[in-house]
């Protein structure tokens, strides 16, 4: 698994869990959902066991958040370390 957490992919950010990976995307100033998307891409079981109630993509106001968020995330999926 990559132990860099995330990596900044020119224009987002990126971190690999074991059967998916994750987005992080700055948003427009003007929109009122939060300043940061995240996206989810699964495979494997996990695609298979996530439905809407998952609620991705997520959005955040902070970025510090968003990160720490996506990372308890990963831990409670047992996606990363």
């Amino acid at each position: 698994m990559n132990k860099s957490k995330w990596v900044n992919k020119g224009g987002y950010l990126e971190i690999i869990g074991k059967y998916c990976f994750i987005t992080l995307e700055r948003r427009p100033g003007y929109c009122d959902r939060g300043n940061w998307i995240a996206k989810v891409f699964p495979k494997g079981q996990l695609a298979m066991d996530m439905d809407s109630a998952d609620g991705w993509p997520r959005y955040y106001f902070d970025e510090q958040r968003a990160k720490d968020e996506v990372i308890d995330w990963l831990k409670k999926r047992k996606q990363y370390d």
